[in-house]
């Protein structure tokens, strides 16, 4: 994997996998799921720090050393510019599908609007089979697997209030094709395909509910 004038391979672009998973992780957690020493996880980590494609941040918790924990820049996101392959062929497909009718008199971002209406509803049409599981969680679960096939990553974790489940994502297709829509916007679309594939009811999170690492965040609940 090379990005700019770096080259990422081997341990390093293993870190960088874990992390797009994981809100962020300590030295301690890299080390035991890649099997290495803490002091190895360490060199790498300095290296990703210098090249500006991970962060630290200091945690304080009771009494003892502050733990540094980890997590990946906007840099260490795009380290993965194949994860966006697959649905940037579906996107590919539904523009060149466009009837003359449905793009007469209307603006890029109305155009976009219905590209990305027609392939959330052929992602959860062609997945909606597919997903698995008994419990509101199981299932957001079985759903965020599926579709990051598709490159849409999303990470499941229990909501604050004990409700639901939230599914935050990260480098939301929508927001990055209208660039100027902002930081943290919902997508309407994600929401849809989120609700057909889960089955509960899906709501968009405030900006201030979603972590900083994170740029949209929606919680499920049983309908």
């Amino acid at each position: 994997m090379a990005v700019g004038t770096h080259r990422i391979d081997g341990t390093r672009e293993e870190i960088l996998a874990l992390l797009r998973h994981r809100e962020a992780m300590g030295v301690e957690e890299l080390a035991q799921a890649l099997g290495l020493a803490g002091a190895t996880v360490r060199r790498h980590l300095d290296v990703l720090l210098r090249d500006n494609y991970v962060r630290v941040t200091q945690v304080r918790g009771g009494t003892g050393r502050p733990r540094h924990l980890f997590s990946l820049t906007e840099a260490g996101a795009d380290a993965f510019p194949s994860r966006y392959a697959r649905v940037t062929q579906r996107l590919l497909g539904e523009i060149v599908g466009l009837a003359r009718n449905e793009t007469a008199g209307r603006s890029g971002k109305q155009i976009a609007s219905v590209v990305f209406e027609r392939m959330s509803a052929r992602i959860a049409e062609e997945y909606a089979e597919r997903v698995t599981g008994d419990t509101l969680e199981e299932r957001a679960q079985s759903a965020a697997s599926l579709i990051a096939e598709e490159g849409l990553a999303f990470e499941v974790t229990p909501s604050t209030d004990g409700r639901g489940v939230r599914l935050l994502g990260r480098g939301c297709l929508c927001n990055r094709v209208e660039a100027d829509a902002g930081p943290l916007q919902p997508c309407e679309h994600d929401r849809f395909l989120l609700e057909t594939l889960i089955g509960g009811r899906v709501v968009a999170l405030d900006a201030s509910q979603v972590p900083h690492d994170f740029q949209c965040g929606y919680l499920v609940t049983a309908v």
